[in-house]
């Protein structure tokens, strides 16, 4: 019985991550190209990037932006874990790195200054 509770709760937390991340990039051509030398636009959510470190990257780039915020992709290091989102109808590409915890997210434009 033990091991079909975690299973349901494993259930549930997947299901409410599925439903808080959006992960299609939609792929269109009208999306913003991420700049020449800009690190790796990464567009795949790992599977050990908490909601915490999500919801603060999400957040701070909503309260400085116009536009809908979703999240493409994520990734984690040791250093910090890196939350890649898209914004507006143009699809800007922004990274924010953050701790696991949501501690100090810091947002950067990844696009091509060019392109606005």
């Amino acid at each position: 019985m033990t091991s079909a509770i975690k299973a349901l709760i494993t259930i549930a937390a997947l299901s409410t991550l599925a439903a808080c991340v959006e992960t299609s990039g939609g792929g269109s051509a009208s999306q913003m190209p991420v700049a020449p030398n800009s690190p790796p636009f990464i567009t795949t959510m790992s599977g050990s990037v908490s909601q915490a470190s999500i919801n603060a990257c999400r957040n701070t780039l909503a309260a400085q932006t116009v536009g809908g915020v979703t999240v493409v992709g994520g990734e984690t290091s040791e250093a910090a874990t890196a939350i890649y989102m898209r914004v507006g109808q143009n699809g800007a590409p922004w990274r924010c790195l953050v701790g696991a915890d949501g501690s100090n997210p810091s947002v950067m434009f990844m696009g091509s200054e060019g392109t606005l």
